[in-house]
């Protein structure tokens, strides 16, 4: 369970208390807090959860990941402390058609970088930092916030890989992960490697671009990857694409914040890259950032470039 709350005095020694209702409150100086509470600690697998989310975020610091403030493991209590991102999850706004009003095409391209650069840090051997699988990304596990700056939450099943065993690959028969989001490979072999965070990158990009979750009722037919990927190969994606970013007139869809073909193109091309099958065909987020940098240039430099001509004329 998450509260929003505000905390007064914590230093990770101290033990919390949390007022039983919808949203606990904690007192400190104007800090607002998220908490996420672990009811029951017999459960195994939440408790390993507890360990990963502070074993994992305790070595990351970056922009577009959530900040574990501290946290409680006394008696029956295993509580995480972490930064209030006040906009909530991604999928809020994609599962809520009327929510997605607000985030114009633009938006939506910078929501992806920011995720893009918040992964390559964890896939990333830095000093002090080893490199991470998240091993859940999704729309639900993305949070925004006031100023619409996405970061990647919920480690509870990521894992990490010591500079040591750069390039193994890890085998599990524990497969974890959100269905329509897991990797084909690792789902078939065990086989967990960053590009299987790679795939489920895809899935939310396509969810972005569609304005519509990947479990969408409309998707029964494959779910969202397979039928995105058939739409992207026969040239009708665009059919796919959330009808508030598509008008008939272009230039009046870019006043409007709508989609400019080539940075739809580039952004489709890269997305269905991140749904390859295979592990090894799949891009680099290096790769990804480039071409998703590449559709917001697009995007924002034909914008304006349209505001000029009407000027003009």
């Amino acid at each position: 369970m998450v509260y929003k709350g505000e905390l007064d005095h914590f230093d990770g020694m101290d033990s919390l208390k949390i007022e039983e209702k919808n949203k606990g409150e904690f007192r400190k100086k104007h800090s607002c807090v998220a908490i996420k509470r672990l009811h029951n600690r017999v459960d195994t697998q939440g408790e390993q959860g507890f360990v990963s989310e502070i074993e994992t975020l305790s070595n990351c610091k970056h922009p577009n990941i959530v900040s574990l403030l501290g946290f409680c493991d006394e008696g029956h209590e295993l509580i995480l402390v972490y930064e209030y991102v006040a906009k909530g999850s991604l999928d809020d706004y994609l599962g809520n058609m009327d929510g997605m009003t607000n985030l114009v095409w633009a938006q939506r391209l910078q929501i992806c970088l920011d995720i893009a650069h918040g992964l390559n840090y964890l896939h990333t051997h830095i000093e002090g930092k080893p490199m991470i699988i998240h091993r859940d990304i999704k729309s639900a596990n993305i949070l925004l916030d006031d100023n619409w700056v996405a970061k990647i939450a919920d480690f509870g099943l990521s894992k990490l890989q010591r500079a040591n065993q750069q390039g193994t690959t890890l085998i599990t028969n524990n497969i974890a992960g959100t269905e329509v989001y897991l990797d084909p490979e690792y789902k078939n072999t065990g086989k967990l490697k960053k590009e299987s965070d790679i795939y489920s990158f895809g899935v939310v990009l396509f969810e972005v671009l569609c304005g519509r979750l990947a479990y969408d009722e409309i998707y029964s037919g494959g779910g969202l990857p397979s039928i995105a990927r058939q739409c992207f190969n026969e040239g009708t994606l665009k059919g796919m694409v959330d009808p508030k970013l598509m008008e008939a007139d272009e230039i009046i869809s870019l006043l409007k914040g709508g989609v400019n073909q080539d940075s739809l193109e580039t952004f489709s091309k890269i997305a269905d890259q991140c749904l390859e099958e295979t592990q090894s065909r799949r891009p680099t987020m290096e790769v990804i950032i480039k071409e998703l940098e590449k559709a917001l240039n697009f995007q924002v430099s034909n914008l304006f470039q349209n505001v000029t001509s009407l000027f003009v004329k």
